[in-house]
């Protein structure tokens, strides 16, 4: 039993990065060899291609959630310090911005390292390609790092969108059950390797991390002015 060199092209539904192809040489005098597909090397079988050396290597990458940066901050008042409430607070036709908080290698890459793993030195590069924002109203934004909200920068402005990554309610979550939307950032991995004289492409598992907003509705009021009419 031995590792098929060179590897053919993987069978329907098969991934290089998994499985491979082996031969199996019988013991009597036919001569006949089987060659066929497993996603798990054969008993007695220690070698691994390239991709499967580069998708072990990955496996023990520890890549964690994006730290959410979010305008609207986390707050109940408008005095209090971000961080004094588990959710925060904005309005129907608000723009919310949205953007990667910190970046870190293993929240957001590049992470890489070197392993030698079933005989094949394999280097392996994780990046995030993207990051999918989505609502339980229905909102939903694919971005890249997004752009920090600067609210000095931004004080005398009337309400903008974000740049690069944001989304508006379009409801508000007062018939929620906790009156909250939940609004989850999933960050797709992508992995570059090379390692035994070829490379190529990984794509890793998703991560992804949350956060609770409360959306409100403005209302307009109607007042008299001098004249006794009435305006908005």
């Amino acid at each position: 039993m031995a590792l098929q060199e060179p590897q053919p092209t993987p069978p329907a539904g098969g991934q290089a990065g998994i499985g491979a192809w082996y031969t199996c040489t019988p013991s009597d005098a036919t001569g006949l060899v089987t060659t066929f597909w497993s996603n798990n090397p054969p008993p007695g079988v220690v070698t691994y291609t390239p991709a499967q050396a580069a998708f072990r290597l990955v496996q023990r990458f520890q890549l964690g959630p994006i730290d959410i940066g979010m305008a609207p901050a986390s707050k109940v008042h408008d005095d209090d310090a971000p961080g004094t409430a588990p959710y925060r607070r904005t309005w129907v036709g608000i723009p919310v911005w949205l953007w990667v908080e910190n970046p870190q290698p293993l929240t957001w890459g590049p992470y890489t390292e070197t392993a030698t793993l079933g005989g094949v030195t394999v280097t392996a590069t994780a990046s995030v390609s993207s990051v999918t924002w989505t609502s339980d109203d229905g909102s939903s934004a694919t971005c890249g790092l997004g752009t920090p909200f600067d609210i000095e920068a931004m004080r005398d402005q009337a309400a903008v969108d974000s740049p690069t990554c944001g989304f508006r309610f379009q409801k508000t979550s007062a018939k929620e059950a906790d009156g909250t939307f939940t609004v989850t950032a999933s960050t797709q991995w992508t992995v570059a390797w090379t390692g035994g004289g070829t490379d190529g492409t990984l794509v890793a598992r998703n991560t992804s991390t949350s956060a609770e907003v409360t959306v409100g509705e403005l209302q307009s009021v109607n007042t008299p002015n001098q004249d006794g009419d009435r305006k908005k």
